[in-house]
């Protein structure tokens, strides 16, 4: 049978973790997250492709969710 140390099991993952930030839809969750995609810039420089092409595809999908929505008035 195996067993496993007490000092080798994992906890789970709580509120307080990283992994777990919750971003509300206020302008204080787009104040978290654009200090966030700031943090990733400066800190992951490998990442900085993906963010723009993030805000590429973004920006795009934006545009045509408003200019569908502005068609349906």
């Amino acid at each position: 049978m195996l067993t496993i140390p007490k000092t080798d099991r994992r906890k789970p993952a709580t509120l307080s973790a990283l992994g777990n930030v919750s971003v509300p839809g206020t302008r204080a969750g787009a104040i978290v997250s654009l200090g966030l995609v700031i943090i990733a810039w400066l800190a992951i420089p490998v990442a900085r492709v993906f963010i723009l092409g993030t805000c590429g595809l973004g920006l795009v999908v934006g545009l045509f969710l408003t200019w569908l929505h502005s068609r349906e008035r």
